[in-house]
């Protein structure tokens, strides 16, 4: 398997669109570790992000020819972490890192938008918007941010990493999402 080429993305895709079971297979080849990595590091749980990875893939085979998507690897991070944190609800974030997704969203929801509310945020402008944002930050900060709020570290777990406080960690997020606000306001 080592000397086996990997298909680009718009090959995948097509396999898709043409209702080729192989697609399945050459998405798991190409990303299957890193949708792990995903559900992993949000469930905290190998058991139950293996599950989450198989159905990742039952829902991409049907879901792909609607959606259409113009980023392979966006759209299968996007669903994973959607499938993983609609497990982590249904376990009751009783799981190790449940109550650090749940903290992260959260912090996050007083800087972002509530569409609930009738605010309007396109998701792709919202996309660029946010991609605009991590490109105004350190390389650090960015980190720090991601490992936040995308892959749903705790503030201890970042702490330990970059061998720095929790009080350091947690004022540096707070300072971020306080950065996120005014961009996201400046960029409506």
């Amino acid at each position: 398997m080592a000397d086996r080429e990997t298909l680009s993305d718009e090959q995948i895709l097509q396999m898709y669109f043409d209702g080729s079971e192989d697609a399945i297979r050459e998405t798991q080849a190409k990303y299957g570790r890193y949708l792990l990595a995903i559900a992993s590091g949000i469930i905290g749980n190998t058991a139950d992000a293996e599950e989450c990875v198989n159905d990742l893939y039952l829902r991409t085979w049907s879901g792909i020819p609607q959606a259409r998507p113009q980023d392979l690897k966006a759209y299968l991070a996007g669903s994973m972490r959607n499938i993983a944190v609609s497990r982590l609800r249904k376990n009751q974030a009783a799981k190790r890192g449940g109550e650090a997704l749940v903290a992260s969203y959260e912090e996050l929801s007083e800087s972002i938008p509530d569409n609930r509310r009738g605010e309007s945020a396109d998701a792709v402008k919202l996309r660029e918007t946010m991609n605009g944002f991590l490109g105004t930050l350190s390389k650090d900060k960015r980190s720090m941010f991601l490992k936040r709020y995308w892959l749903s570290r705790s503030v201890a777990d970042i702490a330990r990493e970059i061998g720095r406080d929790e009080r350091y960690v947690s004022n540096q997020l707070y300072n971020l999402r306080k950065k996120l606000k005014e961009y996201l306001e400046k960029n409506r």
